[in-house]
């Protein structure tokens, strides 16, 4: 701890004694001495990027960053097989962070870990042996020979041996971050997330940094605290309570679901009004709202005139949810958005939400943009996206001040942008209300609470997604999720995941601002159908007791 503590405070740290340092001709010379009320850091400036890798308690690896620039997100991905996983976290005022993260206990080899900020990058390594791990070693070993102690100086130096820790062997490190090309919605890939635990966590530093973990997964008998998390939001409660002590998410305002009598305002994906009608009737709960797309192949008029959907459902007395991709199909680009070239355009789209008595809509822009299967993708670097963002959502309320904006990505993984990680696009709180994820169960699918909690905490996750909406004050908007019967890597009828969604919507509180469970029946896609039984006729019947009047 004394090490921790040295290295986040440095304000408080002691001065390092003079040291000699060699200068490149071979001579030494001794380091200036500190000036008494001058503070280090403008002595010895430090204009390179690093971080550097230190063991701690067998199975922790901390990190700390130096040299970026000041109150900045950085992105710290471990790039080694089986610690593929990123975090953001924000650097202090001197540029400077530490973040620590938890190995598996039978892991050997070499941690390799990058930090990268807007251009800036920098990665280091460091030999890692799990207490698994190094037993195992330690089982291995030949037996030590039976000597008289100081007998000869080899005894004396094996009786030291069989105390020391075994020491880690370098293995060669591979990368599991991947961009390729994968069709939605089997586009994730299975990553790992990093453990911090709570005596990792730094307890000075920023007090809200633009991300932290949340650990709201309901059946998590002990969840770890991860290190971005601030020290001010709480955790949540035990199974199906709700926050206790957390930040309520106000961005969007009362979400009560008004027509199904939940928390949240709860509904389906549909197109046709006699479709919603009937999941609402089937699952004993009026809709609250619908989600609907718009036409993304029919230029600019499907984006921003969406009159059919709007009259579709005129006379449903709940809200629209309105997924919009940033361009039509095969007419523009995010970087001619973030110039501005479509403000007049997306300002159309407000026009029309209100002239259709659709004002209070929400409107997710750019969903998924995390997934390459999504023409509207983000690049590696996200500004172009991030700043389309900011135009789109400013145009649309420049005309409809009513409307509600709704960020989303999806979960579990992110090809893009880079460091396997979405956060690097968002836009920032003044251009959005919801903070939302997609999330099938599949990538891995959740059959048991110790997979569930891994997928759920991990910077793709949705328990991350709750407790950043609980610290910069928004609501959480789960537009797509349902059970996966036909995904290459699905949980197939699981209504352990349908139960586990439940609670953690219930956890969150007024967090939690709606749910629209997506029915697809289509093969190769998801299947995730329940109403009245469909592909899936266990999930139905858990959706139906939890979400409905009863089983069945």
């Amino acid at each position: 701890m004394g090490l921790l503590q040295a290295t986040i405070s440095p304000a408080t740290a002691a001065p390092p004694a003079p040291t000699a340092a060699s200068t490149p001709g071979g001579d030494t010379a001794a380091s200036a001495t500190p000036v008494p009320g001058v503070p280090l850091t403008t002595m010895t400036p430090n204009t390179t990027s690093r971080i550097a890798l230190v063991l701690f308690d067998e199975d922790i690896v901390l990190v700390g960053g130096r040299g970026f620039a000041p109150d900045g997100d950085v992105s710290v991905a471990a790039l080694t097989t089986r610690l593929g996983g990123s975090a953001l976290i924000r650097s202090d005022a001197d540029g400077r962070f530490i973040l620590g993260f938890r190995v598996p206990p039978d892991f050997k080899g070499a941690v390799n870990v990058k930090a990268t900020q807007g251009g800036t990058a920098a990665d280091g390594s460091l030999d890692v042996v799990g207490p698994e791990a190094a037993a195992a070693e330690f089982k291995a070993a030949p037996p030590l020979p039976n000597l008289p102690v100081g007998s000869s100086g080899t005894s004396s130096g094996t009786t030291g041996s069989a105390t020391a820790a075994p020491t880690a062997t370098a293995t060669p490190a591979t990368s599991d971050a991947s961009t390729a090309d994968v069709p939605r919605p089997t586009a994730a890939t299975p990553s790992v997330t990093l453990k911090p635990t709570p005596s990792a966590r730094p307890t000075t530093g920023p007090t809200t940094p633009t991300t932290g973990p949340p650990t709201v997964s309901p059946a998590t008998p002990a969840a770890t605290t991860p290190a971005t998390a601030p020290a001010a939001v709480a955790t949540t409660a035990a199974a199906g309570g709700t926050s206790s002590g957390a930040v309520a998410g106000s961005g969007a305002g009362d979400t009560r679901g008004a027509q199904s009598g939940l928390p949240w305002m709860s509904g389906y994906q549909s197109h046709q009004l006699a479709s919603l009608t009937q999941f609402g009737n089937w699952r004993g709960r009026a809709n609250d709202l619908v989600h609907v797309y718009t036409t993304r192949t029919a230029g600019w008029s499907g984006l921003v005139d969406p009159t059919s959907l709007m009259d579709q459902f005129k006379s449903f007395p709940g809200k629209l949810l309105i997924s919009e991709p940033t361009y039509p199909q095969g007419q523009g680009s995010n970087g001619e958005c973030a110039k501005g070239a479509y403000d007049e355009q997306w300002k159309k789209l407000g026009t029309s939400l209100v002239a259709h008595n659709r004002a209070d809509s929400i409107v997710r822009i750019g969903w998924e943009f995390n997934g390459t299967f999504m023409y509207w993708h983000s690049d590696s670097d996200a500004a172009a996206f991030k700043t389309c963002f900011q135009k789109i959502s400013s145009a649309i309320r420049s005309t409809d001040p009513q409307v509600k904006i709704d960020w989303t990505f999806n979960a579990h993984a992110s090809p893009v942008p880079s460091g396997n990680s979405p956060w690097s696009a968002y836009p920032g709180d003044e251009y959005v209300d919801y903070v939302g994820i997609d999330s099938y169960d599949h990538f891995p699918p959740s059959k048991d609470d110790a997979t569930w909690n891994k997928q759920c905490e991990d910077v793709n996750g949705l328990c991350y997604v709750i407790r950043f909406a609980q610290q910069h004050g928004k609501k959480v908007g789960v537009g797509e999720w349902g059970v996966a019967s036909c995904s290459g890597d699905g949980g197939g009828d699981n209504p352990f995941y349908i139960k586990k969604m439940y609670d953690t919507f219930r956890s969150a509180g007024t967090t939690m601002g709606y749910d629209a469970y997506f029915a697809d029946a289509a093969p190769g896609n998801v299947c995730s159908t329940i109403m009245n039984g469909g592909q899936n006729p266990k999930s139905a019947a858990e959706y139906k007791t939890l979400f409905g009047g009863g089983s069945g």
